[in-house]
């Protein structure tokens, strides 16, 4: 069982009103599988990333104070943030970052991920500078920031041990957290952080409801409505758009669905606030593309799919798609009919898998659903043995998980339509350029769509009143009204807010 809360327990004077309780130590319930999930989970507020990403897709500093181009794009300095120091006391010398980048651009990196750590030629010291070094590039690699903020400086003997807010004190039989007096950005208010793993989120909710926990992590859509509805006013809910998007990917290798006349076919036919209202609870909202529309250099000129089944049909009667009688006994007669694959025992894809299908059987489609175990699911992707897949994928809220997601060297779908721009936004640190290149990958998702983009989901974060979470109305939070839990330094107890 986790710690209760901590409590001030000053003695008042005789003639001294009390003073107030202040919890010092917060319990956030998750609800993680079963694995490494939780211990990763944790990792986020103990390693700090080199460089983060902004809400509006811009890199931030982090343990990188710093950064300039070179003209040509082929080399960039990094400047190491001042008197760093990891949860040991042990300082981190630019001598340390220096060996530090060098391992990290040469370590094996997962597949789909960090795209412009391979172009790395040398980490070098700056000669004019004491606190720099320069990364030398064998190409123009543009995302390099974007891939810094999947890295963190690791300890050299103890990877637990890291630079972020908190430290890690246990692991076993639950994760304890304790504040980094010397963090950077300055000590945290919330001493400790239990974390405790419940499986699932109703046990979460329940938990917060008892008091047992003092927040919750992340709670379905349906759950914000249920507690508005109650009108709890001992927990202050905290929604925000995650920057992962639904989509349903198109295999442009299947016979019929490399005619982009039915993919835009396919596109108009579905009612994305429908999807949204149905599979969802109303909690999100209907996705243009997959660029996250709060990037710096996203175009809001550009044409986006409506529901338009008058469109779809028309569109799938100049592709030659009439409506046929089926063969098979028991099928209704259809134009086209397509195989979805997505996830098992996930309540979320199975209703937005059973609305898609009701949308397209409307214009004379037929999507035959299969779920599939995670792992069984990926090797049918990375195979490219699918006609459509309903997956969730994440922005990154930076354009190369774009480019990861639709470049032909990276995906499995054959989609090559965006190869040409994408390569431009990996090329390019102009913002002119980058602006140009953006409006004119949005014209060609639309002309040459590579799925059906559905939704961004929208969830919650939950925390007790007793504690004081920065928020939109807030200055201080420069993340102000997205994730709290990302300024999950800056909370403290509520008294000590007022």
């Amino acid at each position: 069982m986790l710690a209760l809360s901590s409590f001030s327990c000053n003695r008042p004077s005789a003639d001294s009103k009390p003073a107030p309780t202040t919890p010092v130590s917060l319990r956030l319930g998750v609800a993680l599988p079963a694995g490494p999930a939780l211990n990763n989970f944790a990792n986020t507020f103990v390693a700090e990333s080199l460089v983060g990403i902004g809400w509006n897709g811009r890199p931030v500093d982090r343990t990188v104070l710093d950064w300039d181009w070179a003209p040509d794009a082929l080399s960039i300095s990094l400047q190491l943030r001042k008197d760093l120091k990891f949860h040991d006391g042990m300082p981190i010398d630019i001598a340390y970052f220096r060996k530090s980048l060098e391992a990290t651009f040469k370590a094996p990196t997962q597949p789909g991920t960090n795209i412009s750590y391979k172009s790395v030629t040398a980490v070098e010291l700056d000669p004019e500078a004491g606190d720099r070094v320069i990364v030398r590039l064998s190409r123009p690699e543009a995302f390099l920031l974007e891939d810094l903020a999947n890295s963190s400086l690791p300890h050299p003997k103890n990877p637990q041990i890291g630079t972020g807010p908190y430290k890690l004190a246990a692991s076993a039989p639950e994760v304890r957290l304790e504040s980094y007096v010397d963090y950077y950005r300055g000590q945290p208010k919330i001493q400790n952080v239990e974390i405790r793993n419940l499986g699932e989120q109703r046990a979460s909710w329940a938990a917060l409801m008892r008091g047992d926990i003092d927040a919750v992590h992340q709670i379905a859509p349906n759950a914000i409505d249920f507690m508005e509805a109650e009108g709890q006013t001992t927990v202050k809910t905290y929604p925000f758009m995650r920057p992962y998007y639904f989509q349903l990917i198109f295999n442009v290798r299947h016979p019929v669905l490399k005619n982009p006349a039915v993919r835009q076919a396919l596109s108009y036919a579905v009612d994305r606030q429908a999807v949204v209202d149905r599979a969802l609870n109303k909690q999100g909202t209907p996705a243009e593309g997959p660029l996250w529309p709060f990037h710096w250099a996203y175009s809001t000129a550009q044409k986006t799919y409506t529901y338009n089944s008058e469109a779809a049909s028309l569109r799938l009667d100049s592709a030659g798609l009439k409506k046929r009688s089926s063969p098979t006994p028991g099928q209704m007669p259809s134009r086209l009919r397509i195989r979805c694959l997505t996830i098992s025992n996930e309540a979320t894809y199975e209703k937005i898998a059973l609305t898609l299908q009701k949308q397209l059987y409307e214009i004379g489609v037929d999507l035959e659903i299969e779920t599939l175990p995670g792992r069984e699911l990926l090797s049918r992707i990375s195979s490219g043995q699918f006609d459509t897949i309903l997956v969730e994928r994440t922005s990154g809220r930076s354009l190369a998980w774009t480019y990861l997601s639709f470049h032909s060297s990276e995906s499995p779908s054959g989609y090559t339509a965006a190869d040409k721009v994408l390569d431009r936004l990996r090329s390019t640190t102009n913002e002119g350029a980058i602006r140009a290149a953006v409006s004119d990958l949005q014209q060609i998702l639309y002309d040459d769509p590579p799925a059906i983009f559905i939704a961004w989901p929208k969830v919650a974060r939950v925390v007790s009143s007793k504690f004081a979470v920065p928020s939109a109305a807030d200055p201080s939070n420069n993340e102000a009204g997205r994730d709290v839990l990302s300024s999950l330094w800056q909370w403290q107890p509520a008294e000590t807010r007022r």
